[in-house]
């Protein structure tokens, strides 16, 4: 396989590729790309379109967002299955236009969404799935950090670069795991607001997710911030009987912990199990592993696909719309 873009993200599916060859490597910036081969092997190619000429398998796409969808799109046109990172371009036509491409190129897409693969998450989502505490109710969901000095200057506050700010960056993520746990519920309401940086784009984006027509219809509560400060990441799951609670992710945001609250008949105080997880994050990985299985299945459902990345482009849309 072949990555396309060397950064930090680069590096790390790079690093997740496991005993799988990295056959080679481009990006822009050719002083990454042999940053890039000199730690995980494999040939650093001049340009795209000769990375593209090698015969990959698959491609691993991690440029800046509004190249996304071109360098998928093109690599897809060259036989590779693409694992493309969220959010998978600029909007819901680049998805479009992505998922065009790959049908009629017969290749599988996977998006970026390591999040459903850290442990904690997945076992959170699997027990409200399982119906062991009834359906679930709402979701709540923060995540946020605090950017660095010149924040305000870099690419992600660049809208025609970005797509948007922080609704696009960590709030694409939170909009992903709602849909995979809620499926796919309409556009409440939403507050973007900048309160801190001094750029185009929102440094905090609110979105409630939810029907407007059943008082008991399932909802979800979004908060993504660029001024958090402190690395944090909280996921509650609210079910009839049950609530799931998820905090950290590992490293700056903290070791991951599960909380499971059991109700009883007579409500009150429920039943507490508590689990920790380890320190390392081992999302990267698990993801590779699941797209690399999907693969040689040639069929069966891929966590994290287009169709979710499509859902979190019409909220996005909508919300900057209104």
């Amino acid at each position: 396989m072949g990555i396309v873009g060397c950064g930090l993200i680069g590096n790390k599916r790079a690093e997740a590729l496991g005993d799988d060859e990295l056959i080679g490597c481009f990006d822009v910036d050719a002083a990454r790309a042999q940053a890039l081969a000199a730690e995980h092997g494999g040939e650093v190619f001049g340009s795209l379109s000769e990375l593209l000429g090698a015969g990959l398998d698959v491609v691993i796409v991690a440029v800046v967002h509004n190249q996304l969808a071109d360098v998928a799109c093109a690599a897809l046109g060259a036989g590779a299955h693409v694992l493309v990172e969220k959010p998978a371009g600029v909007s819901v036509a680049d998805v479009d236009r992505i998922s065009r491409v790959a049908f009629d190129a017969g290749r599988r897409v996977k998006v970026g969404f390591n999040h459903r693969f850290h442990p904690g998450i997945a076992r959170a989502v699997d027990e409200a799935l399982s119906g062991r505490f009834g359906p679930v109710m709402f979701v709540r969901g923060l995540y946020g950090h605090g950017g660095r000095i010149g924040y305000d200057q870099e690419w992600r506050a660049e809208p025609e670069v970005s797509g948007g700010g922080e609704m696009v960056d960590q709030g694409m993520h939170l909009l992903d795991l709602c849909h995979w746990i809620l499926g796919a519920l309409p556009l409440h309401d939403a507050l973007l607001r900048t309160n801190y940086w001094q750029m185009p784009v929102e440094d905090n984006a609110a979105l409630i997710l939810g029907e407007r027509a059943r008082d008991d219809a399932p909802w979800a509560l979004l908060h993504a911030s660029w001024t958090e400060w402190k690395n944090m990441f909280s996921l509650e799951i609210y079910c009839r009987t049950g609530k799931l609670a998820l905090t950290g992710l590992a490293k700056s945001y903290g070791p991951q912990k599960l909380r499971i609250y059991a109700m009883k008949p007579e409500l009150g105080p429920p039943d507490l199990e508590e689990i920790d997880y380890p320190p390392e994050d081992v999302s990267w990985s698990a993801e590779w592993a699941h797209f690399r299985e999907a693969i040689a299945a040639s069929t069966g459902p891929l966590l994290g696909d287009l169709e979710s990345a499509r859902y979190a482009w019409q909220c996005i849309e909508e919300a900057y719309a209104r």
